[in-house]
């Protein structure tokens, strides 16, 4: 397609999603003909529950240089980082390398977008979850573990509509876990189906170059059978309140309003939104302020075994996920839906149990934890005494 023409297709449809973001911002629901997709549509619904679309930045912390020190993505572009800086001037673009909560810990610009990125935060700090920056392509990433694309006043935030975003998850081959973001952003008339080519193949060569053991997360929850909790490499010593208003932070992270962390904590018991505010300050105090409020959510890297062992269940690798279990589920909790979670947890650990037939990986499973599981011991007699058959 010759350059003018690729340039109409793209102003064309610029001012289609143009108009449907005027439409949604008065308060006009989107129409038949709006060309927004589902993703665009849903992030912005969840985006104005949370920001302005005229916020012309995005918030900054700034603990970014210490925390790219010890990042894996530091040592995973060792390779490629001169010729990432080059790339990037001569596409006229500015690319970031993010963790897991969405935080920036490296950038390098063009000349043409440097000031562009300066006035919007792209810049190590930046904090681009979809709460804090609205819809994003990094944002998306991390909300939907895929890659994504966001083109121009798909954006929310109104300043970022003469961009292109373009954002893809780094995953650690080994563990399946989160190592980061990577970022891509230009201006809008700039889009070319190779930009989402090129962003996968750099993803790609990131990824191999990863070191072979993730290191842990700033906070580390451990709550299968004996609770226990991490924070940045220190045992912290946790309410039981506290511990279930952190793990519902982890099964929300996209944030939680009072009145919903109020539900899924309390139910229907008569406690007061003041007695929650109180735990919610204590708790924010023990972990050195990293919850975010309006809506409530944790803005440090995390681990929760529980996450990890729903994952490995999920993929059907009942090995490890025997491995991985020391327990139920935050066993004194009342909370409704931590208990659905315990519940559904259980249920299907019942099924991995009773179609173990090796005594060695259950023996494997219970000399990892003190407390062990009930289900797990029941089975092992069951093989030992002849009575497992199947």
């Amino acid at each position: 397609m010759r350059q003018p023409d690729r340039r109409l297709m793209l102003k064309q449809r610029k001012q289609v999603a143009e108009s449907a973001w005027e439409r949604f911002v008065n308060g006009y629901p989107l129409l038949p003909g709006d060309a927004i997709s589902l993703d665009i549509a849903r992030s912005w619904q969840r985006s104005l529950q949370y920001l302005s679309p005229w916020k012309l930045s995005v918030p900054l912390v700034d603990n970014a240089p210490a925390l790219w020190e010890v990042s894996p993505l530091n040592q995973a572009i060792q390779h490629i980082q001169a010729e990432l800086v080059q790339l990037v001037e001569e596409g006229a673009l500015a690319l970031a390398l993010a963790d897991a909560s969405g935080r920036l810990l490296w950038t390098t610009s063009s000349h043409y977008m440097r000031d562009r990125v300066e006035r919007a935060h792209y810049l190590p700090g930046g904090r681009w979850d979809e709460i804090s920056a609205g819809t994003n392509a990094i944002g998306l990433a991390l909300l939907h573990k895929r890659k994504a694309v966001v083109f121009a006043s798909e954006h929310y935030a109104r300043c970022l509509h003469d961009w292109v975003s373009y954002a893809i998850p780094i995953v650690h081959s080994r563990s399946g876990e989160l190592a980061g973001v990577l970022g891509i952003v230009t201006t809008w008339d700039k889009h070319t189906p190779l930009g989402e080519m090129a962003i996968s193949d750099l993803a790609r060569s990131i990824q191999r170059h990863l070191p072979a053991t993730q290191p842990q997360a700033e906070l580390q929850i451990h709550a299968l059978g004996m609770p226990r909790v991490l924070f940045r490499g220190e045992e912290i010593h946790l309410s039981q309140r506290q511990m279930e208003i952190l793990c519902l932070l982890v099964l929300n992270p996209q944030g939680l309003v009072l009145t919903t962390l109020h539900s899924a904590l309390y139910g229907d018991e008569p406690i007061a939104m003041a007695t929650l505010k109180a735990e919610l300050s204590h708790l924010r105090s023990q972990l050195g302020g990293q919850i975010g409020s309006r809506p409530y959510r944790l803005l440090v890297s995390t681990w929760a075994d529980f996450v990890t062992l729903w994952r490995v269940l999920k993929d059907k690798k009942a090995e490890k996920a025997l491995g991985l279990y020391r327990g139920p589920f935050l066993p004194n909790s009342n909370s409704p839906e931590l208990g659905e979670w315990r519940n559904c947890i259980d249920a299907v650990m019942e099924k991995v149990v009773d179609a173990c037939d090796d005594p060695e990986v259950l023996l494997e499973s219970l000399s990892h934890g003190s407390q062990g599981s009930g289900m797990v011991r029941e089975r092992l007699v069951e093989l030992t005494s002849g009575a497992g058959a199947h």
